[in-house]
Formats: C-alpha cells, sequence, structure tokens
C-alpha cells in the first residue's frame, strides 16, 4: 500500500499522526515513514506519564491500540515502554511496535527536516508545557514546530510566556466563537475540513492568520481546498 498522489501542486501536506495510513499511528514507524515522503511536516499527539515523560500517544489509555484499559498517565514510561502496539499492516500485537517519547518523534523531525506540529491533548498541566518547550528549545527547534490544541487556555499560556511559537486552535466548526478568538488572540485555525469556505479563508487571511484543514483523506476534496487557498492540509493517507 503506498499514499495517495494529489495532482495540485502543494507544499502544505501534513501527516496525521505520521503515516497512519498506512503503519501504526503515533509511531516510529508512522513518522519514519511520512519523513520519508514529500510531507511539509508530521502531526503527533502529547501524553504525560507518572514520572512526567512526554510521550506520543493520541488516547490517554491502551485500549484502542494496545488491547489494555491502562490509564497513561498512571504509570511510568518505563513501565508504557513495554506495552505492545497493534501493527496496522498485520492486526497483531506487535513488542517492535510501542508508544514512544516525544524526544524520538521530534529527533525524526529534525533529521529529515520536517515540520512538527504538535497536538496538547487534555491532561498536561502548565509544567508540561514548559518542559516540552524546553525540550523543543534544547534541540533547536523552535522555528520548525507548531503547537495546536482544542484546550484553549495551552494556547493562551503559550501565547503569553512563549510568544515565539506558532499556534493553532483546533476546532470542529468555525463558529462565531471559534472565529473571535483566533482573532483576538492572532491565533491560527486548525478546523475540520467542511468547515473551510472562501468566506472563512479570505476573513482569517485578511489579519494574517492561517487556516489547516483536518483531516482530509479524499483527493477530490484536499484539491478543492487547494484551489481555495487553505494553508495546510492533515491526512492519513494524501500526499
Amino acid at each position: 500500500m503506498n499514499t495517495v498522489k494529489i495532482d495540485k501542486y502543494f507544499k502544505g501536506m501534513i501527516a496525521h499522526r505520521g503515516l497512519s495510513g498506512i503503519e501504526t499511528e503515533n509511531t516510529i514507524n508512522s513518522f519514519t515513514a511520512a519523513a520519508n515522503r514529500s510531507y511539509y511536516g508530521m502531526e503527533c499527539d502529547i501524553q504525560p506519564t507518572k514520572d512526567n515523560n512526554l510521550v506520543i500517544s493520541h488516547d490517554d489509555t491502551l485500549l484502542r491500540l494496545g488491547l489494555l484499559n491502562l490509564f497513561i498517565p498512571s504509570f511510568r514510561y518505563e513501565e508504557i515502554r513495554k506495552f505492545s502496539l497493534i501493527d496496522r499492516k498485520t492486526g497483531n500485537l506487535s513488542e517492535n511496535i510501542y508508544i514512544p517519547l516525544f524526544t524520538d518523534y521530534l529527533l525524526i523531525c529534525k533529521t529529515y527536516k520536517k515540520h512538527a506540529i504538535i497536538e496538547l491533548k487534555g491532561n498536561l498541566t502548565n509544567d508540561h508545557i514548559d518542559d516540552l518547550i524546553r525540550i523543543i528549545r534544547s534541540m533547536g527547534m523552535t522555528e520548525k514546530s507548531t503547537l495546536i490544541s482544542f484546550v484553549d487556555r495551552y494556547l493562551l499560556y503559550v501565547k503569553k510566556n512563549y510568544p515565539e511559537f506558532d499556534l493553532y486552535l483546533l476546532a470542529g466548526q468555525a463558529n462565531d466563537k471559534v472565529l473571535e478568538f483566533c482573532e483576538k488572540n492572532q491565533i491560527n485555525l486548525d478546523v475540520r475540513f467542511d468547515a473551510v469556505d472562501d468566506t472563512l479563508l479570505k476573513r482569517l487571511h485578511l489579519i494574517g492568520l492561517k487556516v489547516n484543514a483536518w483531516t482530509v483523506d479524499d483527493k477530490d476534496t484536499a484539491e478543492k481546498l487547494i484551489k481555495l487557498g487553505i494553508d495546510y492540509i492533515t491526512s492519513n493517507i494524501l500526499e
């Protein structure tokens, strides 16, 4: 299996949780697969562990990908690391597929010169965010990292304390509350693809804000968004 190539020339494709249409999401395999292709960047999800390590996982449990109802923030990373995840290609648990550290992900981004798109999930504290920023800075990835979240207080905290970082509000719709938040705080918008239209793009572009559309796996839809002037598109399989 391979990616689905879009016909339009576009430099803004983002691999959702790595190349999750082929490899197990949010793993070294999925990030490496995306890194070896033409993607602008790779998106990941951040969770904390009991010993305050930052790890890559969309869910805060291992139920969906590891068949274990274990709450990730309740375990130390050395324990989490031992649990196998399902190999997307075989459907079986594999000891070679596991939850990686944030530093593992960031090193792949740096090595392959990919932009890091980092989603801050709901179990984080300000201390966790401070630590994440410290790691990004120490690896020289500040200008190559974007922070995104559905949690607006995270974005406001970063905006206040680390104004050099690129920020996007995640949203399922582009209602007045969402748009007013973005406009007031000069924070970009990362919105479900079917909420994007010409009016939205013109409104935000006019004040210098960018728009990412998630999650687009249909080639025709992606090409229509590109024609409208979308800045970025997140996809599981399109390239």
